[in-house]
């Protein structure tokens, strides 16, 4: 109901009619419609977890190609997710925020949690030398994140375009490639 009418425009009564269930019952479950968001924001955690597939991302990488690899895979499970769930992960990423200070600060830890695990990649490839030895880890964290969250809002919004994912993923990754590989000493 939050993803089809919005959270705000959503009542209780419509989430138990929707849900086939007493109004009461829902209360014997959920303290408030806030703790019910809650729970679908737990749920699309998850969801984008999952399609992530962060166990096959991280720690498989033994070169800047492969990990870009990785990170090309990722982006494209993630764009599937978003083919399949929009509502769930506008919700999530467009209004979520907005609702109250503190869910605002959840959605931020959720990108903090996202930065530190890429973050986590990265200081491993430096310190297996196939990244540049002075790249800062956490900083490139938040960079990449940044890079794609036009591409993503972008499809949020109902603009995807395939040929222009595709253009903005490669620019990206390119960008990656650049700023990750250590660079050649000259003779």
């Amino acid at each position: 109901m939050f993803t089809a009418h919005g959270y705000e425009a959503t009542a209780i009564s419509e989430v138990a009619a929707r849900a086939g269930i007493g109004q009461g019952t829902v209360y014997r479950y959920f303290g408030s419609k806030r703790e019910i968001l809650d729970h679908v924001i737990d749920f699309g955690v998850e969801k984008i977890m999952d399609s992530v597939q962060i166990p096959v991302f991280f720690g498989a990488s033994g070169s800047i190609d492969e990990l870009l690899e990785s990170v090309r895979a990722a982006a494209e499970r993630f764009y599937e997710l978003i083919e399949r769930e929009p509502q769930l992960l506008r919700l999530f990423f467009v209004e979520a925020g907005a609702i109250d200070p503190e869910l605002a600060q959840r959605l931020l830890g959720f990108e903090a949690m996202a930065a530190s695990l890429i973050a986590v990649e990265l200081a491993r490839g430096v310190a297996d030398g196939w990244i540049r030895a002075d790249a800062d880890p956490e900083v490139l964290s938040h960079t990449i994140l940044t890079l794609v969250g036009p591409g993503l809002a972008r499809e949020l919004l109902g603009t995807s375009d395939p040929q222009l994912r595709a253009r903005s993923t490669t620019v990206v990754l390119h960008l990656l490639k650049k700023a990750l590989r250590a660079r050649s000493v000259a003779s």
